[in-house]
């Protein structure tokens, strides 16, 4: 017997230079369902046939029913056809999802299943189901990690030689420095931080020591650069020097990886390490807009950067799809703007289904976030992204930032057609100002993140306030107007001593001063053209960067391909500077983060396979002068790393091939 109650099949053809697709709507419930509607997610254009109709289309939440057969009875089925680019579905991530039919009066939901697809047909990548045939893509497939494979991993290494990011200078020594349930330390006030979580970390009972007979000793050495440590183990005692409180924590995440701890003995084999990071600003940033991380998800996920020397972490609370963040001034933004689903004012999106979905940080979430990540060397940079992908706020708060004689028509690249903020408003900047007092009050450390990513073309331009707002200062194209806003919010944020930072189109036009950071995604000569040009610069390619594309061409990998795929030589291959950067240019490049968008990733486990083990690539990078690194050295290293992250119940993605 049929369980399932909905089951939606989908056959996939090409047919003149178009993908056509055939959905088979099997009702094997108990119920008539009259009036329905088909509804699921798929970010893509499509043109409905004849026979089916396209009710709506918002962002990726689609919206389908039949002009034929309005009825619906238990037992039987119904077909939809539309049809889009070849490209629309290649890979079982392009599939809809968060499929459900609605039907009645009153109008109810019944969430559906996925049934048969014939994707294998027309997939462009190499189609590897994953093991025994399932979909689910979190189960090990196969991958290439290119000349460096399984031999350099049967090579692989342990202890002081397997550190990442790879050190300066290594130098082993015989012997080992053990300790059994009480190590006693003496420190300095710099290292305090590191010697918290050393304590927090390690098995053992720590306990400070007023001589420096302790076993373990940290001492200040003004000779070392900024971040930098000399870690030096012997038989009888580990002394650790650095000339600031990050490099003392940066020698910590060392000895966290060279222990081998049984019960309550940790185990150090002896050497010298000296290290220095290549970059300060060595990041990574997470969206928890589109799906929303909680709270433990964050924590963990900075104990995780800690531990590979990561110290930027760029959280995106706010987008189209949700409002993370609670502002005091504007209870509506979290109330309304933070949930999605049927009922809601944001639709369902990326297959939340028509449930109530979502969550945001209160104010004790966000200090608690900001403190953690304090106490692990990490700066926290809030990001509010505007004008575009303002969506959640514009349907927050409607009555303060929409103009309703505004006709202007767009539509931006996630297909949504009414999610910009109007810079021509003097309540838009009223929000913004607000918003930006609370920001400012909750994230002390010295950036704040504007996006100002995609604007679509003929945004403003049917815009009453728009068109008097640019004869007033003399402005001759709309997209003037961001760099009006932009240039306000700039100088708003340096009133409370923050930099602004951006996507790279933040600087487009060059309406920003010198002061704001940007982060080059859009490929490598990008970032040297906007260091030359006198911006801060964090590197963050798409196609070495973005962590949410799929490792590779199976067509069963999770991830976006719109980039091409990275597995992990194609990451660890990355070098975002080039022979063109200027002398001042090379000054101005400050660093470079990994990147994760959620519109995948809606689990932690999900999480953790898309970041594993390409961030610990991105993490030398950052860290390791180039002319230190080395792909078979880095994947021999990888095994003792993974077994790290295993036991602390990581889920990564394998690396075995088949």
């Amino acid at each position: 017997m049929n369980n399932r109650q909905l089951v939606v099949d989908f056959d996939l053809q090409r047919e003149d230079d178009e993908l056509v697709v055939r959905v088979t709507i099997n009702n094997h419930s108990q119920v008539d369902l009259d009036d329905w509607t088909l509804k699921f997610d798929l970010p893509k254009a499509i043109r409905p046939h004849e026979g089916t109709r396209l009710i709506s289309h918002i962002g990726s939440h689609v919206t389908l029913g039949s002009s034929q057969q309005t009825a619906l009875p238990s037992g039987e089925q119904v077909e939809l056809v539309f049809s889009g680019a070849v490209s629309m579905i290649q890979r079982l991530s392009d599939l809809p999802r968060g499929l459900y039919v609605s039907h009645g009066e009153p109008l109810a939901h019944l969430r559906a299943e996925l049934g048969s697809h014939n994707l294998e047909t027309i997939a462009t990548g190499r189609v590897i189901p994953s093991s025994g045939g399932s979909t689910n893509p979190h189960v090990a497939a196969s991958t290439e990690i290119g000349s460096a494979g399984a031999g350099a991993a049967a090579d692989s290494v342990t202890g002081l030689q397997a550190i990442v990011p790879r050190p300066t200078s290594t130098q082993v020594s015989a012997g080992v420095f053990s300790v059994a349930n009480l190590l006693t330390y003496h420190g300095c006030a710099e290292a305090r931080l590191a010697i918290v979580w050393l304590t927090d970390m390690l098995p053992l009972e720590c306990q400070a020591s007023e001589t420096s007979a302790a076993a373990m000793d940290f001492a200040i050495n003004p000779d070392l650069v900024e971040e930098a440590y000399l870690l030096r183990i012997e038989p009888q005692l580990i002394s650790i020097q650095a000339a600031d409180a990050a490099g003392f924590f940066n020698a910590a995440a060392t000895l966290l990886q060279a222990s081998d701890a049984v019960n309550n003995a940790v185990r150090w084999p002896c050497g010298v390490i000296e290290d220095r990071p290549r970059f300060n600003f060595r990041g990574l940033m997470l969206d928890c807009a589109r799906h929303f991380h909680s709270k433990d998800t964050v924590l963990r996920t900075l104990d995780l950067m800690a531990q590979f020397k990561l110290n930027r972490f760029h959280w995106h609370l706010t987008d189209d799809e949700g409002w993370r963040l609670e502002i005091q001034a504007f209870p509506q933004l979290t109330e309304r703007g933070a949930w999605r689903g049927e009922g809601e004012v944001l639709e369902a999106q990326f297959g939340t289904g028509p449930g109530r979905y979502g969550g945001f940080y209160s104010r004790d979430d966000v200090q608690e976030v900001v403190s953690y990540a304090a106490a692990r060397q990490i700066e926290v940079i809030p990001e509010i992204d505007i004008p575009g992908h303002s969506r959640a706020a514009l349907k927050s708060c409607p009555e303060l930032l929409v103009e309703e004689a505004d006709a202007s028509q767009y539509c931006g690249a996630q297909l949504y057609t009414d999610n910009v903020l109007n810079p021509a408003l003097p309540a838009t900047y009223q929000f913004l100002h607000t918003v930006l007092d609370e920001v400012c009050d909750l994230f002390p450390g010295e950036y704040v993140h504007l996006g100002a990513d995609e604007v679509p073309d003929g945004v403003w331009q049917q815009s009453p306030a728009c068109s008097e707002f640019m004869a007033e200062h003399g402005y001759e194209s709309a997209h003037e107007l961001q760099g009006h806003l932009l240039r306000d919010l700039q100088a708003y944020l340096a009133s409370k001593g923050k930099k602004l930072m951006g996507w790279e189109e933040a600087v487009h036009g060059d309406k920003l001063d010198h002061t704001a950071t940007v982060n080059a995604w859009g490929g490598i000569p990008i970032g040297t053209e906007l260091a030359n040009a006198g911006y801060g610069v964090v590197a963050c390619a798409a196609p070495f960067a973005y962590l949410d594309l799929a490792w590779d061409e199976n067509a069963f990998e999770p991830g976006y391909y719109w980039a091409g795929t990275c597995d992990l030589a194609t990451c660890y291959g990355y070098e975002p500077t080039t022979p063109e950067l200027t002398h001042d240019g090379a000054h101005r490049m400050i660093g470079m983060q990994a990147v994760l968008w959620s519109e995948l990733v809606r689990e932690p486990a999900e999480l953790e396979y898309m970041l594993f083990p390409r961030l610990l690539a991105m993490a030398e990078t950052a860290w390791t002068a180039p002319s230190d690194k080395d792909l078979s050295n880095f994947v021999a290293r990888l095994p003792f790393q993974l077994t790290r992250l295993e036991l602390q119940g990581v889920v990564h993605r394998r690396l075995d091939d088949r």
